[in-house]
């Protein structure tokens, strides 16, 4: 009896305790039209104005960003978005293992 109740513990602690275990992700973006130095805090801005997102480093001169990010809070799809929206046409580059 004492077994079962302590299995049946671990298992609804590991029920509520799962969706709230978030990964961290990363996500190198290709973005277009970013010309210049003046791009890299346009983009920034709206890569760090998605919730969940730890880190953007954007560079100019590579065209691209990555982007560290909470997958219980947002994806590399809103990410895409939010760079889309701000003028500057997003796809996946790379997915960077962790």
């Amino acid at each position: 009896m004492k077994r079962t109740l302590s299995i049946t513990a671990l298992v609804t602690s590991l029920l509520i305790a799962g969706p709230a275990i978030a990964a961290e992700q990363t996500v190198k973006l290709a973005v277009a039209n970013m010309t210049c130095v003046s791009c890299v805090p346009i983009v920034r801005g709206a890569l760090s104005a998605v919730p969940g997102v730890t880190e953007a480093v954007v560079s100019a001169q590579t065209a691209s960003a990555t982007v560290t990010f909470d997958d219980q809070k947002t994806t590399a799809e809103a990410l895409i978005a939010a760079v889309t929206n701000a003028g500057y046409p997003t796809k996946v580059a790379t997915t960077a293992p962790q």
